[in-house]
């Protein structure tokens, strides 16, 4: 595990207060690098990155102006005045490593994200699960009710894949991580926690040390603060926070009532606290946890920015998500397959549910695990998370720069699968093309194919498509 240090947060202020500065950016092909690199370059500084792999964020970066390399060379940093690195890039890491020795200052992209929100009136979102929908929600909100903000989100928003964008107002919306710990470094303006389970065993030594991270997040807010009453984590760390809450509760200051599940999505009744009459909310996708998030965002936009909660229910009644959150990616012969980011328990258990909510029909789930240390930790829990499923096939664990770990391995996790009474059939495919050629076999007319997982499991839908298309009526 890695040691963090605290962030000089006055080094980073005076490279952001140094326009033309050129800033180089590590692993910039991940959705939040991406998001930062944009930020950075509308504040005026020269920002150039690279990443290993070919992630379209890259040509996205490109289009906006911004020199994105694919691959990583220690020559990288050569002229750039400071670095900010992906936490997937570890110390050792050769570019990485060739900036520190030629004494050039590197900063997480967590701390530096921080820096640039402090001079922002921002609003935080943050939590284990479902803070890019819900951060995505809010700044739908606040741009259909012409707050004009500006964002930096963990997922690819329609129409453009944007992780990013700048408005001209104060208003900067984020999606604060915890899974490195700089959570820690943000004093939002408004902070919005969805959730707090156990996650990121990577970085944190267990469940103590991720509370007390959003304990802190919490206690640097600096205005409203608001937690979802329907998880235990969350509930308590805003009870000591005196935060407000919103959920299913009766005890929530926003309340979410009257769900009534429909076809192609959700709606539910949100009653505002202080007697207010309630609201419609008509969400465009299925599942109690996207009602959750929905609720958040209305009620954040409401107290931090005067957002009228009809207001705040008319944009969400538009909204479209970022790709990979319950996205259809190839469809035909009455096969659909769906592509969803779900990689812990507790999303995959929602993401079931939402499918079963979405209409009748046979389950087929490909799921890929993130993290061997994930995958160790939590591995009795993902059986019964596929509960509903008629088969799961495994995929190697996707290591994000991980070495295997004994009892951390997709065989283990099989083992765990087989064990468990209970658990769907499960069966091990050594690569993305056995998936695939498994799967082929597998489908027929009213199944609900979904590609499972954090990693680049994605690539397997457009072979899915194709196949579909090829051999469809």
């Amino acid at each position: 595990m890695e040691r963090q240090l605290e962030p000089d947060r006055a080094a980073i202020d005076r490279w952001l207060d140094a326009p033309g500065s050129r800033v180089h950016m590590m692993g910039v092909g991940g959705i939040g690098m991406a998001g930062l690199a944009r930020l950075l370059a509308g504040m005026g500084q020269r920002v150039t990155g690279c990443d290993a792999g070919t992630p379209r964020t890259l040509d996205w970066l490109r289009a906006e102006g911004i020199p994105a390399a694919t691959g990583h060379d220690p020559a990288h940093p050569d002229g750039a005045d400071w670095v900010v690195y992906s936490p997937a890039l570890a110390p050792e890491h050769p570019e990485r490593a060739a900036a520190a020795a030629r004494g050039i200052p590197l900063f997480r992209r967590g701390d530096v994200l921080a820096a640039v929100a402090a001079r922002k009136s921002t609003l935080a979102v943050a939590g284990t699960h479902g803070k890019t929908t819900t951060s995505a929600m809010l700044a739908c909100i606040l741009r259909a009710a012409g707050r004009e903000p500006s964002w930096c989100i963990g997922g690819e928003l329609p129409p453009d894949g944007a992780p990013a964008g700048s408005g001209a107002s104060p208003w900067l919306v984020i999606e604060a991580d915890e899974s490195d710990g700089s959570l820690v470094s943000y004093s939002p303006h408004l902070a919005l926690v969805t959730n707090v389970e156990y996650d990121h065993m990577e970085h944190f030594d267990g469940p103590a040390g991720l509370h007390d991270c959003f304990r802190r997040f919490l206690a640097q807010t600096t205005g409203p603060r608001l937690v979802c009453a329907d998880d235990p984590g969350a509930a308590a760390l805003g009870r000591e926070a005196g935060a407000a809450t919103y959920g299913f509760p009766e005890s929530a200051d926003w309340r979410a009532e009257d769900l009534r599940a429909e076809s192609g999505g959700t709606r539910f009744a949100l009653r505002p606290p202080g007697g207010a009459a309630p609201v419609e909310v008509a969400v465009p996708l299925p599942g109690r946890h996207n009602v959750l998030d929905a609720a958040g965002a209305i009620a954040a936009a409401a107290v931090a920015c005067g957002v009228d909660p009809a207001e705040g229910a008319a944009a969400i009644a538009g909204y479209r998500p970022p790709r990979r959150r319950f996205e259809t990616v190839a469809e035909g012969r009455g096969i659909r397959v769906i592509g969803d980011y779900a990689h812990h328990p507790t999303e995959i258990r929602a993401l079931l549910d939402a499918v079963r909510q979405a209409g009748e029909g046979r389950i087929l789930a490909v799921f890929q695990p993130h993290r061997y240390t994930r995958t160790l930790a939590l591995g009795g829990d993902f059986p019964p998370a596929f509960a509903g499923a008629a088969r799961v096939l495994l995929l190697p664990v996707y290591a994000a720069s991980e070495k295997p770990l004994a009892g951390g391995t997709s065989a283990d996790l099989l083992d765990r699968f087989r064990a468990d009474a209970g658990a769907p059939s499960t069966e091990l495919c050594g690569s993305f093309d056995d998936a695939v050629k498994r799967v082929a076999e597998l489908w027929r007319p009213g199944d609900r194919v979904l590609l499972v997982g954090a990693g680049d499991i994605e690539s397997i839908g457009p072979v899915l498509r194709n196949l579909l298309e090829r051999t469809g009526p």
